[in-house]
Formats: C-alpha cells, sequence, structure tokens
C-alpha cells in the first residue's frame, strides 16, 4: 500500500540531474514547507521549516532541472517512499521518507501562487524514460 503525498513549498537548492545505473535520468532535492499561524494576538508567524526529501524520475527529472532553481516555489504530488541502508562507517542501519514522482504517477512543477511564468512546451521523447 501506498501513501499519496501533495505538498507545496520552495526548493532547497538547485535541482542536480543524475542518472540511475541505466542511465534514466533523475533528479534528488529538497523542498522546504514554511507553516504560517496567526498568534494570539493576531499577528502571523512563521513556523520551522518542514523539508522534504524528493526524487522525479523521467522526463519530469530534466523539465525541473531545466526549468526551477533555488528558492523556486514548487509544488509536489507523488508517492511516498522509505529508503533504508547501512550506515558506511558505523553499519547502522538508516531511513528516510522520500516522495517519488515518475512518468506513471505523480506531478510536480512550478506553483504560480506567488508568481507569475510563461509556458513553454517541451519536444515530446520519441518514447517514454
Amino acid at each position: 500500500m501506498s501513501t499519496t503525498v501533495t505538498f507545496a513549498g520552495n526548493l532547497a537548492e538547485a535541482p542536480e540531474l543524475l542518472y540511475t545505473r541505466e542511465n534514466k535520468p533523475f533528479v534528488s532535492c529538497r523542498v522546504l514547507v514554511n507553516r504560517r499561524t496567526q498568534n494570539d494576538q493576531g499577528e502571523w508567524v512563521n513556523d520551522e521549516p518542514t523539508a522534504h526529501n524528493v526524487k522525479i524520475f523521467g522526463s519530469a527529472a530534466t523539465h525541473v532541472h531545466d526549468s526551477c532553481g533555488s528558492g523556486d516555489p514548487i509544488f509536489v504530488h507523488g508517492l511516498e517512499r522509505t529508503e533504508a541502508w547501512a550506515d558506511k562507517e558505523t553499519g547502522e542501519k538508516r531511513t528516510k521518507d522520500v516522495a517519488v514522482v515518475d512518468n506513471r504517477f505523480g506531478e510536480v512543477g512550478l506553483s504560480l501562487k506567488y508568481v507569475s511564468a510563461r509556458i513553454e512546451r517541451a519536444p515530446h521523447a520519441a518514447q517514454a524514460c
């Protein structure tokens, strides 16, 4: 069973385009989500940002790499997965939750809540990534 996640925030750093062992493109990045609440005096207060780990695969990865930079507003709709590994130095088991977007499920894009953009269609690939 998979959990669907949807959130909007800002890219913590410029997305770096990487490749899997099968030479498929992907982007691994963090999205910071800031929550604002009103205090008892009615003033708006920013909470500490929550960092979400995101992996984007396929053609969406190349579009994000080419179109987005550090601090850009972005929304993510994908599946939550837990990655597990052993620490190389201590051998201790580690895990982290990752929102995964690929060509089969999910969406990612610039959030237009506080910005405007001109849409330019990307050429369609001959085959899906």
